[in-house]
């Protein structure tokens, strides 16, 4: 059995208080200079804020009935330490969005590059809206990066690239060809337009 690299979670953890720091400061991490990113964070702030709320009750509620105050503060500064984390998850995907250059569009998922596609490559761009996948997928030469809601753009390739989904766990990494993608974006009319202007100069 292949061990798994301790350095490993050490290392995503402090990419995400790295990318958190980005995300105070309105910066974004790996886009090349005059891309135009795309951003996929619609309904990624549902949980965070769920959680912070409950972190908040929480730690008024270990205050009052934990009569011991060195167990209520190290309580207190967990509470405080896993939503820093959660949050700094969430930022990883936030500062690293996808973008698009003049020949590339460059697709992203947790801070890692899935697939990186010559735009004269691009047969048809179009908004489609599926619900069925709300987790990120690599099969049957689709690739499929969703929200909690599903996709709502398709793109279509003239021919298979090779994708890789990335993950901190080994086996739930996955490779492979795609000549398809379903994305959700932000503002899939944008991504539609901006990537069109090759497909219809080639027409």
């Amino acid at each position: 059995m292949k061990k798994f690299p301790l350095w490993r979670p050490v290392r995503s953890e402090l990419l995400a208080y790295q990318s958190l720091w980005f995300w105070v400061c309105g910066r974004d991490k790996g886009v090349e200079s005059g891309g135009i990113p795309i951003r996929a964070s619609g309904g990624s702030l549902v949980l965070p804020v769920a959680f912070g709320i409950a972190t908040v009750v929480e730690i008024a509620v270990l205050h009052l009935l934990i009569p011991w105050m060195w167990l209520s503060a190290i309580l207190a500064v967990l509470s405080v330490w896993s939503l820093l984390a959660l949050l700094g998850y969430l930022a990883v995907h936030r500062v690293h969005p996808h973008f698009v250059t003049d020949s590339r569009f460059v697709v992203r998922q947790s801070g890692k590059v899935v697939v990186s596609i010559d735009r004269t490559l691009i047969s048809s761009a179009r908004c489609s809206r599926r619900y069925g996948d709300t987790a990120p997928a690599l099969e049957g030469g689709r690739l499929v990066l969703p929200n909690l809601d599903g996709t709502n753009i398709d793109v279509v390739l003239k021919q298979p690239i090779p994708a890789r989904l990335p993950s901190m766990i080994p086996r739930y990494r996955r490779s492979g060809s795609v000549d398809r993608l379903s994305l959700y974006v932000d503002e899939p009319a944008d991504l539609v337009t901006a990537l069109s202007n090759v497909v219809n100069t080639e027409k």
